[in-house]
């Protein structure tokens, strides 16, 4: 069996070696024949994600602004790029979402329509709406503007599929929303450029992702104290992550960071408006 110590050649493209890696395609210094070390070692790579990145990456998360800074800074290589972490933890977000039960509620979150509240994200159950939902939707449907009629019909026809296509939809739509929060921020802080703004937005989506996830995660207990606290506990902990964040990439002083912060949201939501019609009519399709 072939050292490691005795290799002076790459035996994935016989560059030179000069040390445990090769400088030429990166492969590590390794016997031809693998040892049960050795695959354990690669096992655990494999699950920890990058070397230990995945682990390095969500501590960072944790603290706010810290993944921003050493991003800006150019130390990158310990952690997963930002792109690249907002959507695996948006799609385990929507996994859970979709996944989680309904606590406490007869029909999950609501959606007016014409007057008339639907349930949009309720169990997974194929009846949504009630009967009584349904007569009340065929009586408004003839007379609701022309651009909610085929929303309203959509729901009618299969409020299950509806509520599918929703789910697909929103990550999506959710995504596109990303370079236009990163563009407020840009707007209200000069002093960065749009890139710096756009690695900002990934890392603070990210961790809204996290703690929404997690709050969904405790609708599985099925207990409608246990859901409402958490859900109150999530919004408070985004809060404070979110002034934090801005606190520590852009600095200011915390009167002036609350002010921005405050109208960056509101900017942010009314510009959110047309992506949600865009996301409903998609789904209506």
């Amino acid at each position: 069996m072939t050292d490691v110590a005795a290799l002076d050649r790459c035996l994935n493209c016989g560059q030179a070696l000069g040390g445990p890696f090769c400088s030429s395609c990166g492969q590590r210094a390794v016997p031809p024949n693998p040892t049960v070390t050795e695959l354990t070692g690669d096992a655990w790579q494999e699950l920890s994600g990058y070397d230990g990145r995945i682990l390095v990456t969500v501590r960072g998360l944790l603290r706010p602004g810290h993944l921003t800074l050493e991003y800006l800074a150019g130390r990158r290589a310990h952690y997963l790029p930002p792109l690249r972490l907002y959507l695996a933890v948006s799609v385990l977000y929507f996994v859970i979402a979709a996944a989680a039960p309904d606590v406490g509620q007869r029909r999950g979150a609501t959606m007016s329509a014409g007057g008339l509240q639907i349930g949009v994200t309720g169990s997974r159950s194929t009846a949504v709406l009630t009967a009584e939902d349904r007569e009340a939707l065929r009586a408004q449907l003839d007379e609701a503007p022309a651009l909610l009629r085929p929303l309203l019909q959509s729901i009618l026809e299969d409020p299950a599929a509806f509520r599918a296509r929703l789910f697909t939809t929103m990550p999506r739509v959710l995504f596109g929303m990303l370079p236009i929060f990163a563009a407020i921020v840009a707007l209200f802080y000069r002093g960065r450029h749009f890139p710096a703004s756009l690695v900002f937005a990934a890392h603070v989506h990210a961790f809204a992702f996290v703690v929404l996830g997690a709050s969904e995660l405790v609708k599985f207990t099925n207990w409608l104290p246990a859901a409402l606290s958490a859900a109150v506990l999530a919004l408070a902990a985004l809060t404070v992550y979110v002034l934090l964040a801005f606190r520590r990439v852009y600095g200011g002083s915390w009167p002036a960071i609350a002010a921005k912060t405050a109208a960056i949201g509101l900017v942010y939501m009314f510009a959110s408006i047309p992506a949600f019609m865009i996301m409903l009519a998609w789904a209506a399709m």
